[in-house]
């Protein structure tokens, strides 16, 4: 069956839509299944601001502006059902819950805490019970196709092959959320470390345990599969090129460097993270909701990795060297200090070099700001930096082979002329200057669509020029002064004579 005839009519329940892979997957079905039903996306006020006020902000961004241009009435299928992740019962009112139970054909669960610092009380909440609830909704839906579950490929990192499986828990998933909701919190935070080993950080613990959840609750009563996306960056060409909205992965380390911010990273410069473009990983998930919901297979939860793994491998060190090119390439209009970054693994020179380059000139600038009535920022900036580059060193260091037979399998599986354009994934026909150039597009995306800041690559140039030549002025300046202290204040020739006489008399 195509793709547009299966999704035709059906209603879609989706968690994490106002986050990036939520907000790029209801796009997506938006403007290439236009004879989709409606598309509920759960939604809950914040920042004082109302459900259709944060509706309408998320329709308003650059990515859904080719929707509207071929089709701009399908965003009226877009409707806000008030709820939250977090709360039992997903916060749900009766009448939304029994509206949603009745209609509803296919659900997308995308919604997560991904930061790696959480606290263990909340991962478990949003992530273990927020999978459960979520599961009882789909047990209770009275026509349902398939129950998609998105996870990550980095929920098994105790293991360096990680295949299209689910591994046993670490522990029962109704104990973890029972701690979660009876334990102390300071108790609970004293154990965690004990608690998670041997994964490394409560993201990837409750994400472990959240695939536990769909298969216990799931299997042998509803169809459910379970796709696993690796790293998700920018957009690769689908509606745009480099389109994003967080500083997430390599993106994050293109822009802090490109700005002058990030002058060293912690990190391996041979390991070889896997990052997949986020229209690519989306491509993925309605191909196999497709595929999966035609099948309908209560019995079994199938598990897709939805990662590059041997097709096109980058490592660190070639991320940095792309950053340094890119540069001179496409540098930035606004920039903080000549932009020179570097990478090591080990933790001394990184620390040296963090007090060096990255605190103590923000101690300095700070210093400026406020003199010059500003609110000082740099030195908060840096310490964030710091934190989050010591909590990504364990993925910036190791390397993993994520097994992704049954994800490319499915790519195989279009017939339709008109729907291999819309939904293959070309990452097989990837080159080294296509890799650049999705970097660069990436690049340049954030600062467009996060930053807000057109790209102008003279004037960019100018400022670069400018910057260079202050760094070598400041260079010259400091070890003109260390030369001075050294020769006038120390007499080092002095003492170093004096120790060679020292030396030659002990010899007489």
């Amino acid at each position: 069956m195509r793709i547009v005839d299966f999704f035709e009519g059906k209603n879609v329940f989706l968690t994490g839509g106002s986050g990036f892979l939520g907000k790029v997957l209801i796009e997506k079905l938006l403007r290439s299944c236009p004879k989709i039903g409606n598309i509920y996306m759960l939604l809950r006020e914040k920042k004082g601001k109302s459900l259709d006020s944060r509706l309408e902000i998320i329709k308003g961004l650059p990515l859904f502006d080719k929707l509207k241009e071929e089709n701009p009435e399908a965003l009226k299928k877009l409707i806000a059902v008030k709820g939250d992740v977090c709360d039992l019962n997903l916060g749900l009112s009766d009448a939304d819950r029994k509206m949603l139970i009745e209609k509803v054909n296919i659900i997308y669960h995308t919604a997560a805490s991904v930061r790696f610092d959480d606290f263990l009380k909340a991962a478990l909440i949003i992530n273990v019970r927020g999978t459960r609830e979520i599961c009882k909704l789909a047990l209770e839906l009275t026509n349902i196709s398939l129950f998609v579950h998105v996870s990550t490929t980095y929920c098994n990192t105790d293991k360096k092959i990680i295949e299209e499986k689910i591994y046993p828990a670490h522990t029962d998933w109704r104990d973890a959320i029972k701690l979660a909701e009876e334990c102390d919190e300071n108790t609970l935070n004293t154990m965690t470390q004990k608690y998670l080993s041997p994964l490394p950080n409560t993201y990837t613990f409750a994400k472990s345990l959240a695939e536990h959840v769909v298969d216990d609750l799931c299997k042998g009563t509803i169809p459910a599969i379970i796709v696993r996306p690796s790293v998700v960056i920018s957009t690769r060409d689908d509606p745009i090129a480099g389109w994003n909205d967080n500083f997430n992965g390599p993106v994050g380390l293109l822009v802090a460097g490109g700005k002058g911010v990030l002058r060293t990273v912690l990190g391996n410069r041979d390991a070889t993270p896997d990052y997949m473009p986020v229209d690519y990983v989306i491509k993925g998930l309605i191909l196999a909701t497709n595929h999966y919901g035609i099948k309908r297979n209560i019995n079994e939860i199938e598990v897709l990795n939805a990662a590059q793994h041997d097709i096109h491998t980058v490592t660190m060190g070639e991320v940095v060297d792309m950053g340094a090119e890119l540069i001179k390439d496409c540098p930035f209009n606004q920039i903080l200090w000549n932009p020179r970054f570097s990478m090591t693994k080990c933790w001394y020179n990184y620390y040296i070099q963090v007090l060096l380059f990255h605190m103590l000139p923000a101690f300095i600038l700070d210093i400026v700001l406020r003199l010059a009535g500003r609110k000082p920022m740099l030195f908060t900036i840096q310490r964030k930096i710091y934190i989050a580059n010591n909590v990504l060193f364990y993925f910036m260091n190791n390397s993993w082979e994520f097994m992704n037979d049954k994800y490319i399998a499915l790519l195989d599986t279009l017939q339709d002329d008109d729907e291999k354009t819309m939904f293959t994934v070309k990452i097989k026909d990837w080159t080294n200057e296509d890799i650049f150039e999705y970097f660069k597009n990436g690049k340049m995306g954030a600062a467009k669509y996060i930053l807000k800041e057109e790209f102008n690559r003279e004037k960019g140039m100018r400022h670069l020029t400018r910057l260079w030549y202050l760094d070598m002025a400041v260079r010259t300046i400091f070890f003109s002064f260390l030369f001075w202290y050294l020769i006038i204040k120390i007499d080092v020739f002095h003492v170093l004579l004096r120790f060679v006489q020292n030396y030659i008399s002990n010899l007489n």
